[in-house]
């Protein structure tokens, strides 16, 4: 089923309100199921991008405008060469949701923890953070 994300932090200056198409499975009945299927595509994404960046690598001018529309342009690749554990960031986005650093809303509506939920093709799903995290580089 393709569904639409969309991200918010408070306290960002520039909203990243954009809907990313995503496709998930039928067959998630829970909030937490819908987050945990997010969290591992997420992870095993991230796990897959390159350690280290080629030594000649350069951005197309139209990658270079995606990069500036989001508000940061890199090179996509990450610094660190540990796997990062599926199942620990599972428990890790469980947890905050349930401590509500982050809120989950379908369309225009807000979801608890441990509520069941009804998706459909083409739904908005809105993930809003409320808190403001420290050590994050820019």
């Amino acid at each position: 089923m393709k569904i639409n994300i969309r991200l918010k932090a408070i306290g960002k200056r520039k909203p990243i309100l954009e809907l990313h198409p995503r496709i998930i499975p039928d067959n998630l009945t829970t909030v937490e199921d819908l987050i945990a299927t997010l969290v591992l595509e997420n992870v095993r994404e991230y796990n897959a991008k390159p350690v280290d960046a080629p030594m000649f690598q350069f951005l197309t001018e139209e990658a270079y405008a995606d990069a500036l529309h989001i508000g940061k342009v890199s090179f996509n690749d990450r610094k660190n060469e540990k796997q990062q554990d599926e199942q620990q960031a599972i428990d890790n986005a469980l947890q905050a949701f349930r401590d509500g650093i982050y809120r989950v809303l379908i369309n225009e509506t807000e979801v608890q923890p441990g509520e069941k939920i009804q998706l459909n093709e083409e739904d908005i799903l809105t993930f809003i953070r409320l808190t403001m995290l420290a050590g994050r580089k820019f």
